[in-house]
């Protein structure tokens, strides 16, 4: 009885014993599990979070291919550096005479102020042939042989004597020092927001990343477009009452005491001693004229892209013609919308049409010239039903007077608004603006831009859209803010990302380079062909 009884218990133990144990083992199977899932979830997250997106690998690439064309070069006295005045063109295989169309190549061997031969390239030029009779002018396209010797490719265009600039804008040292300058911050101007709010007012400053707290920030996000501007929260006032902006000049500097040298006005822009000052060119019997077609969009646009000829502009690859007089440009515009996104040098648009040709009307705009040039304008002509609109590309913007922010609207989004057609014109530029910010902002906005475009065409595939470049500017010695250099690549990048997309392209960095318009809004002359070649691809 009593062996039966605890026989009886010890089993019930060992079965509880078991069953405990084995419960605990599928508990922990299922905790191990458990983990094993949550850690590879944080391994995804992770990753996840640590993937750039397929924006940001479109910028990096782009952004790779330009810093892989400039230097990277330390000096530590500017006698090593480059010198225009020492430095030698030579004519390859001079010819008494030349003919319309040939090519023409200079060499360029380049020394620093002591005398030794340069070894490696970098150097920025402004090549340029030119005969000021004839109004003439075209821009040379530069070889880097990587090795302190560079060949200038010239194509000679017009009948007569041609002469030729050489200009050394910046040495190599300088290039390198102003693009490791340019991405040393966020920028190198800031800005102030203000807040309205009912009767109270108060000003605070504002930027693409400010170092504050989350909990201390107003963030204006866009999270598509992968762009954002903050500002520092203001007490008692929401976020929402954020009313206009302004850029603040605070005159940081990024480059060293010895690299500063590189940028005194006696060094920019300096001309390479040539022993030979010009070519004669004649209209050879054998040169044959070419005929092209209209242009139109979608043609590849390449370098030099035309030349000026009294004071005209003949594109190499296409016909251009006239759109500079009222009926010209009516003819042109009636029954159309065109909508100007970007910045003043497209502003000029809308001026000519109302105070040139006096063809449109502005619409409660009473001022003349650049007077208050932030404002959105809009001009009519309502006998030839012609709607004209000019819109800023959104920020930044450069201007150090407080305008009204809350109209603001990126180009890529103010694209996306429109539902255009056969009678939509839209034209775009973007470029003076930018300079004073890292290269990656420049481009994220133009992959954007061109993202647009092409939601635009996916719905309206004939609408007609037009790219101008950045133009050349005045000399300047506030070069981390305004260097030409930033200007020249921000033009490479616009070719880059608007290869192969239907729209008419503009050159008119080209265009400006060649005719040295040494003025960030062109001159009337080149005004009217930049305005001729834009309505060309558009009418």
């Amino acid at each position: 009885m009593n062996f039966t009884f605890y026989f009886l218990i010890g089993m019930n133990v060992i079965i509880l014993i078991s069953y405990v144990y084995h419960r605990g083992q599928i508990e922990y199977s299922k905790l191990r599990h458990q983990e094993e899932n949550c850690t590879k979830m944080l391994r995804h997250e992770e990753m996840a979070i640590s993937m750039p997106s397929t924006l940001q690998q479109n910028v990096s690439e782009i952004f790779n291919k330009i810093d892989k064309m400039v230097p990277n070069i330390t000096f530590t006295h500017i006698d090593n550096t480059t010198s225009a005045k020492n430095s030698r063109a030579t004519l390859l295989n001079p010819k008494d005479m030349y003919c319309i169309g040939d090519n023409l190549t200079v060499q360029l061997d380049m020394y620093d102020y002591l005398g030794n031969r340069k070894k490696y390239g970098g150097d920025f030029f402004r090549p340029r042939i030119y005969s000021p009779d004839l109004q003439a002018a075209a821009s040379g396209r530069v070889e880097d042989l990587n090795n302190g010797t560079y060949l200038v490719h010239f194509t000679l265009f017009w009948q007569g004597r041609v002469k030729f600039s050489l200009m050394v804008y910046h040495p190599s040292e300088g290039i390198s020092a102003l693009w490791r300058a340019r991405h040393a911050s966020d920028g190198v101007i800031s800005f102030e927001g203000k807040f309205q709010y009912g009767s109270q007012e108060a000003i605070t400053k504002c930027g693409f990343r400010l170092d504050e707290p989350d909990d201390k920030l107003c963030k204006y996000l866009d999270h598509r477009d992968e762009e954002s501007i903050h500002c520092i929260k203001i007490p008692n006032l929401p976020c929402e009452s954020l009313t206009y902006m302004r850029g603040v000049n605070h005159n940081p500097t990024y480059l060293t005491a010895l690299e500063k040298q590189l940028f005194v006005r006696s060094n920019i822009a300096v001309e390479i001693s040539k022993k030979f000052e010009y070519v004669d060119v004649g209209n050879c019997t054998n040169s044959k004229e070419v005929n092209k077609e209209k242009c139109r969009t979608g043609m590849d646009s390449p370098f030099p892209s035309g030349y000026f000829l009294k004071n005209e502009w003949h594109p190499v690859f296409c016909n251009m013609f006239p759109y500079i007089t009222s009926d010209q440009i009516n003819s042109c515009l009636q029954g159309k919308k065109l909508y100007l996104i970007g910045d003043s040098t497209l502003r000029q648009f809308i001026m000519y049409f109302t105070g040139v040709i006096n063809n449109m009307k502005y619409f409660n705009h009473p001022f003349g010239g650049f007077s208050y040039w932030e404002k959105t304008l809009l001009a009519v002509n309502m006998e030839k039903n012609i709607y004209v609109h000019y819109k800023r590309h959104g920020f930044p913007l450069a201007s150090f007077n407080f305008y009204y922010f809350m109209e603001d609207a990126y180009t890529s989004r103010q694209i996306d608004q429109h539902a255009g057609g056969k009678n939509t014109i839209i034209a775009i530029t973007m470029g003076q603006h930018f300079r004073q910010f890292p290269l990656h902002l420049y481009i994220r906005r133009a992959v954007n831009i061109r993202r647009a475009i092409e939601r635009l065409f996916l719905r309206s595939p004939d609408t007609k859209v037009i790219i101008k470049t950045e133009n050349t500017r005045n000399i300047d010695t506030r070069v981390e803010m305004l260097a030409e250099f930033h200007g020249y690549t921000q033009y490479l990048v616009m070719k880059e990302v608007f290869r192969g997309l239907n729209v008419g392209f503009i050159d008119a960095w080209d265009m400006s380079n060649g005719f040295a318009t040494e003025d960030v809004h062109p001159q009337l002359h080149v005004l009217k062909n930049i305005i001729s070649l834009a309505f060309t691809y558009a009418c």
